[in-house]
């Protein structure tokens, strides 16, 4: 086996543990997700398990995020805090406006939309698994969930490859 050293691939040796085992429990997570009608017919049974998953997929993404910089020390740690600012009088928050409301009204109307087309293709999806086990296919939604894992899986290694080669173009 080949040290990381000698291998030109960007990915190799840059994925610390911690990021691993998230995206592991990730593919893990979002497999499950899919292929449990196949496992569990009961529906509110189904609806306890995918809020456990939805934690695991949730400590996956945190999991994966790159490490912090470490903030630099403030020059005035040792001054006393406790008296008053000399800036006492002005307003923090001067100069900032309020949000336009066609901003916001889009905002909104792009956090539905993305709700919907998610409900949607949850469903699709749902519906289709459903529709190849009455046809017969054994592990029909197993299946999905497994192709959506692999799809999910290259993503992931794409984006950690892609990040990993941004790293080393900045470091020259």
């Amino acid at each position: 086996m080949a040290s990381s050293s000698s291998c030109s691939c960007p990915c190799v040796g840059s994925v610390d543990p911690t990021r691993g085992a998230g995206f592991a429990a990730g593919v893990g997570a979002t497999v499950a997700w899919y292929a449990l009608p196949d496992y569990v017919r009961s529906r509110p049974l189904r609806g306890l398990v995918k809020a456990g998953l939805l934690g695991v997929l949730g400590w996956s993404m945190v999991a994966q995020l790159p490490e912090a910089a470490e903030l630099p020390p403030y020059d005035d740690e040792d001054a006393d805090c406790s008296k008053s600012s000399p800036v006492a009088g002005e307003d923090p928050l001067g100069g900032v406006t309020e949000a336009d409301p066609a901003e916001l009204a889009v905002l909104a109307g792009a956090a539905l939309g993305s709700a919907m087309i998610t409900v949607g293709v949850e469903r699709w999806l749902f519906r289709r698994g459903e529709g190849r086990r009455a046809q017969g296919a054994r592990f029909a939604h197993t299946r999905q969930g497994l192709a959506l894992g692999g799809l999910e899986a290259a993503l992931t290694v794409l984006t950690f490859g892609a990040g990993a080669v941004r790293e080393r173009l900045s470091k020259g």
